[in-house]
């Protein structure tokens, strides 16, 4: 395939949230394919969003509708109180250094995601960021949407509308710069097939732990 046609590709496979927002549908699909779904929170003292991140999407997306098999914390070591927090509200918790320890332990978030496979259940993944202040179910509905409609869909990244913050007040856009500035020029020019993520950066994704498990995943000594 070449790069314009994968380009392409990523093009048309774009959802927005709302294309998911029946529930139910979701449901039915997983137990149709004997799917399970894990959903983990990659957490470095979080203890101010936390609860309500897990609240809000075990209230809607495992209590009422059952799509959310497990939820689990792999924390980084915390000082505060993020760990006991997340066991209160039921979510499983496991510390990164702990998980196959003879592999070594290292700083970042990419540790906490790679030993995540070895501790969830799930063959969907996914991972949400911690620190969302705005958290709804439309967020986790998005990326599992694509993954239980299509078979041929093994990994989901979400993009977003970027508000930023200023003495001004609060713009409906302009956040993300990094991203604009500096990440998807170098993925225009080294991996011009990948030119089509918008938010290469986002803290949300999905995958199928087959594809998953088959992947690299970045770690700093």
């Amino acid at each position: 395939m070449n790069p314009k046609s994968k380009e392409d590709s990523l093009r048309s496979r774009s959802y927005h949230n709302s294309a998911f927002d029946n529930k139910q549908r979701l449901v039915d699909l997983k137990i149709q394919k004997n799917l399970k779904i894990s959903l983990a929170f990659p957490t470095l003292n979080e203890e101010l969003t936390i609860a309500k991140e897990i609240l809000v999407l075990k209230t809607e997306l495992m209590d009422r509708f059952p799509l959310i098999d497990e939820i689990a914390v792999i924390d980084s070591g915390s000082t505060d109180k993020t760990r006991d927090i997340a066991r209160s509200f039921g979510a499983k918790v496991f510390v990164a250094t702990e998980i196959l320890p003879t592999f070594g332990s290292f700083r970042g978030k990419g540790e906490n995601l790679w030993k995540s496979l070895h501790v969830l259940q799930g063959d969907i993944i996914v991972w949400i960021d911690a620190d969302i202040s705005n958290i709804n179910p439309k967020f986790l509905l998005g990326l599992v949407g694509p993954l239980l409609e299509s078979d041929e869909i093994g990994y989901v990244k979400a993009f977003y509308k970027r508000p930023i913050r200023s003495n001004a007040g609060l713009s409906v856009s302009g956040g993300g710069r990094v991203t604009e500035i500096l990440i998807r020029p170098l993925f225009s020019l080294f991996y011009p097939e990948l030119a089509e993520l918008i938010q290469p950066l986002s803290g949300e994704y999905a995958g199928r732990r087959s594809i998953l498990e088959q992947l690299p995943f970045s770690v700093v000594a």
